[in-house]
């Protein structure tokens, strides 16, 4: 039960870092990618303890897969664009 919380919390903390992200695209995407594998985990926790099927743990990697590929190749094509991955404020 104490692993739950400790990922609960640790989830929390991660969003919060993401959202506080403004320096560079590349660090967004790790912090993003940290939260989808502490996801995964989790549910790997509740799905063991609850014995429920892995059909969410499934539809929760292969989101976590879309998610860094499509990250990925919107950094790539915004350093060819750009030059840089700076992130530029808009104002």
């Amino acid at each position: 039960m104490f692993t739950l919380y400790l990922l609960s919390v640790q989830m929390a903390f991660l969003v919060l870092l993401f959202f506080s992200t403004r320096q560079n695209y590349l660090n967004a995407l790790l912090v993003l990618e940290s939260v989808v594998l502490s996801s995964l985990v989790l549910s790997i926790f509740l799905f063991a303890a609850s014995g429920i099927t892995f059909y969410i743990f499934m539809l929760l990697l292969t989101l976590g897969v879309c998610e860094a590929g499509l990250g990925l190749s919107l950094l790539f094509s915004y350093i060819k664009v750009t030059g840089s991955s700076h992130i530029m404020p808009l104002y």
